[in-house]
């Protein structure tokens, strides 16, 4: 799991939901954001082995506005993956 990485929630209020992992804490934890509820400046702490990655989002330095664009359309392509 490396900065970048859009990963799905697995466990808590907020299972089921994509977000972006802004920062590696340790090999336990990692900082996550999605750009609405959760911003840069308020990541949400998470253990690793609650979250799957899914994808690459190719972002290095985030901004609220890039999660949240990037957030999209991961949920755009996930949404026409599943369709076919």
């Amino acid at each position: 799991m490396e900065i970048g990485d859009i990963v799905i929630s697995l466990a808590g209020h907020d299972t089921g939901k994509p977000f972006i992992v802004v920062a590696k804490l340790n090999d336990n934890f990692v900082l996550i954001a999605d750009g609405k509820s959760r911003g840069v400046e308020n990541p949400k702490l998470k253990r690793k082995r609650h979250l799957r990655v899914a994808a690459q989002s190719g972002l290095k330095n985030p901004t609220n506005a890039a999660l949240s664009k990037r957030i999209k359309q991961f949920n755009k392509d996930r949404r026409l993956y599943a369709e076919e």
